[in-house]
């Protein structure tokens, strides 16, 4: 099996029992709210699963020889950096906004602080895989 193949399975693997759970939660309880605990944990899965994802998945194409694969165009490459770099910014506004409505007492600081958290884990994961992607094409050239 390719490493690609092992990747794609991971992430299947992972993301397939998130959906049910949500499935589940969204059209067996439709009367009622969610818990309060579900979006806590659907942040942890997400977070763990790309962190795994990101660890796992260079120990898998560590061990294969390198491909003569069919580089990317560079044209999509700078649109996906474009991208990342637009949803970073866009995190980075809404931390600090959050922050500073949290700081005058408009939001509610027990709900503020763990959104908080999951959005500054999130601009840190993707503000570093962008970094490296960046990184590592620098360093090709």
């Amino acid at each position: 099996m390719q490493a690609k193949n092992k990747i794609r399975a991971l992430i299947f693997g992972l993301v397939l029992p998130y959906m049910a759970m949500v499935m589940y939660f969204s059209l067996r309880i439709q009367e009622h709210p969610l818990p309060t605990w579900f979006p806590y944990f659907g942040m942890s899965y997400l977070l763990g699963s790309i962190i795994l994802v990101t660890v796992v998945s260079r120990r898998i194409a560590r061990g294969t020889q390198p491909q003569t694969a069919v580089q990317s165009r560079p044209g999509v490459r700078i649109a996906v950096r474009a991208w990342v770099g637009y949803l970073l910014a866009v995190w980075c506004g809404g931390f600090l906004w959050g922050a500073v409505e949290t700081i005058k007492g408009k939001l509610e600081w027990q709900r503020a602080v763990p959104a908080g958290a999951f959005l500054l884990a999130f601009i840190v994961l993707f503000g570093r895989l962008l970094y490296t992607d960046v990184r590592g094409a620098k360093a090709a050239k």
